[in-house]
């Protein structure tokens, strides 16, 4: 039995993926039925950063485009409490759409997908950021150019909801923190649990 995981956000990018799991070698494009992707996912561990993700939720008749990777399944737990916004799930092989033949899954083997446990909309206070969407469609045009599959980032647009006008270009200074600091929610969480009172009250200038 192997272990696959559906990506559908920012580990579209390669480096991005390479980044969280530079064990992972291969990639497949898909699509994902009956799940709807969402910017729904708000990230509030951070306060002077907070961001609106995206996130999936179950939903018949919906359809999104993803990419699926084989994972030791000794790294899950690693991923786990990296998608700490989210819920793991396993995926029906029926409801993914192959691209290519490039992984041979058979219904003995697990595929996980990480599902929004509390679902938000963006809001002045937590923005869809530019940046992230940079990421994501960045990785959607090399897959496009990866695998010759047309309109995927497109698509990636046009298949996923709740874009808002709270939504930020932070492209000059990124709110991501890891983009400049790999350590940062780490940092931000130990700051938060011994000075709660006063690390809440830090802004961005």
């Amino acid at each position: 039995m192997r272990t696959f995981i559906i990506g559908y956000g920012s580990l579209l990018k390669r480096a991005s993926l390479n980044r969280t799991l530079p064990q992972v070698k291969e990639i497949e494009p898909i699509y994902l039925k009956n799940y709807k992707r969402s910017w729904n996912a708000n990230e509030n561990i951070t306060p002077t950063l907070a961001t609106t993700y995206l996130g999936i939720n179950k939903c018949d008749d919906s359809k999104m485009n993803a990419i699926i990777f084989e994972l030791e399944r000794d790294f899950l737990d690693f991923l786990d409490k990296r998608e700490f916004l989210y819920d793991r799930v396993e995926i029906a092989l029926i409801d993914i759409e192959f691209t290519t033949s490039k992984f041979e899954i058979s219904e003995e083997d697990k595929i996980w997908i990480y599902l929004t446990t509390n679902p938000y909309r963006p809001s002045s206070e937590n923005p869809i950021i530019q940046s992230y969407v940079d990421t994501c469609i960045a990785g959607a045009f090399e897959i496009e150019s990866e695998f010759g599959i047309e309109n995927f980032a497109k698509n990636f647009i046009e298949m996923t909801y709740n874009w808002s006008e709270y939504w930020v270009n932070d492209r000059i200074y990124p709110r991501a923190p890891h983009i400049h600091q790999p350590e940062a929610y780490i940092i931000d969480k130990l700051l938060n649990e011994s000075m709660h009172d006063i690390f809440v009250k830090i802004r961005v200038e």
